[in-house]
């Protein structure tokens, strides 16, 4: 039996073909036009572009990591379309609209992302977009129970979330073309109703204090269902042409499945990531920002308690042989929740995983790692942690919502245990 053939599209550029055997092993072939063109970008950091091919173990981590990290919503979506729930299988109907600037399509069906103008979008009324929102806050387990027919995207991640194109004027779409979708949404649902109160209010408290994050917000349908909304950094509009930006998550460069996205199951840490960035940005400059940004960011996830901090909540911007780190883009506070036990981070700082234990001479440690001065990072860490109260105060009194201010209080009764001034 001949192989299976995915080709895969760089913003409507053809970069090389997945195939996958009838045994199930699965490569990447880049396009030898493309590998000789002009500044190409890679598919992924684990698959350079030196060598032509490259094999299922680092190929099919990579596809894992377009797909949803929720085993229900991948066999509603299995079922659908009558196949199985392998990456490769699922990504045949799904990897139009995929994370990053690359479509996955099926030969015979062409990209036209490069053309001059698209724009079929289906626009939904108020009516539309409310009863869409509330199918996934009803069927959350399955991310809702209306998916790919309608809307032939794929999103990462495990918390139930839907793309969707949003026009000037606030509404929105659903692209039938290669249109991409610009925002990710995410209902609040069942079991912490209130959470996309906290992510907009981590996230903002993570901007005062100087953090590179997505532009966020939330909405309110008809019916009442909250809605928090991130605008995709990787889609941006050029010349009134929307055009992909590639990126993927650290595990994707690392060749790493989304079931070891945290180190004490076996994915990456500091010292890992550290390497990533040492290794794979070479201007200087850009490699230094990459550093600050991400020790920035573990800082805020031991100060805020952000206990889902893992190698999954990372990504690269990619273009050429350059690279950078993205925008933060899902932050959330374990503080206002209940915990029977000492809450742990995502990643080890210092030997320890319990927040309560890791210390500022922990963190410049990790500084050392990211070859960052140690007086900046001291600076950093007194910048950070002394100013996480007036930052979660500050982005909770933007919104009207009683939980807002749980999250600010939450936040403020670990700072002040601490001994962290304000």
């Amino acid at each position: 039996m001949a192989d299976k053939e995915l080709f895969v599209y760089m913003d409507g550029a053809k970069a090389g073909i997945v195939a996958q055997s009838a045994q199930g092993n699965t490569t990447f072939d880049y396009d030898e036009d493309y590998r000789r063109s002009a500044n190409p970008t890679p598919l992924s950091l684990s698959m350079p572009l030196t060598r032509e091919r490259h094999p299922s173990r680092v190929v099919v981590p990579f596809l894992q990591g377009l797909l949803p990290d929720n085993e229900a919503r991948l066999a509603r979506l299995a079922a659908e379309y009558r196949t199985s729930t392998s990456p490769f299988a699922l990504l045949s109907y799904l990897g139009r609209d995929a994370a990053g600037a690359i479509q996955l399509l099926p030969p015979g069906v062409d990209s036209d992302d490069a053309a001059v103008r698209r724009g079929r979008i289906q626009r939904l009324s108020a009516a539309d977009f409310s009863e869409l929102i509330r199918d996934v806050v009803e069927n959350s387990d399955t991310w809702g129970s209306r998916s790919g027919a309608e809307a032939r995207w794929s999103l990462p991640g495990a918390q139930p979330k839907i793309a969707l194109f949003r026009f000037d004027d606030g509404t929105w779409g659903v692209p039938d073309d290669s249109t991409p979708t610009t925002h990710i949404l995410k209902p609040a649902v069942r079991p912490y109703a209130d959470h996309d109160i906290n992510e907009h209010v981590t996230m903002g408290a993570a901007e005062r204090l100087g953090l590179d994050v997505a532009d966020h917000g939330i909405v309110t349908t008809h019916a009442g269902d909250r809605v928090f909304v991130t605008r995709r950094y990787d889609r941006v509009e050029i010349n009134g042409r929307w055009a992909r930006l590639h990126q993927e998550d650290v595990c994707q460069a690392l060749s790493v499945p989304p079931a070891k996205k945290y180190q004490s199951d076996g994915g990456p840490g500091v010292a890992q990531i550290a390497e990533l960035l040492r290794g794979s940005i070479p201007d200087l400059d850009a490699r230094r920002r990459a550093q600050e940004q991400f020790f920035g960011a573990l800082v805020f996830s031991v100060s805020a308690a952000c206990t889902d901090a893992h190698a999954k909540n990372y990504s690269l911007l990619l273009s050429g042989r350059s690279v950078r780190l993205a925008p933060l883009y899902d932050l959330g506070t374990h503080a206002p929740y209940p915990a029977s036990a000492p809450l742990k981070g995502a990643m080890r700082i210092g030997g320890e995983y319990r927040l309560d234990a890791i210390s500022k001479r922990d963190l410049v440690t990790v500084a050392h790692k990211l070859s960052l001065d140690e007086d900046w990072a001291e600076r950093r860490v007194d910048e950070i942690r002394n100013g996480v109260t007036e930052a979660f105060a500050g982005a909770a009194s933007l919104l009207e919502a009683p939980f807002a201010q749980t999250v600010a209080d939450a936040v403020a009764a670990i700072a002040t245990s601490r001994g962290w001034s304000s």
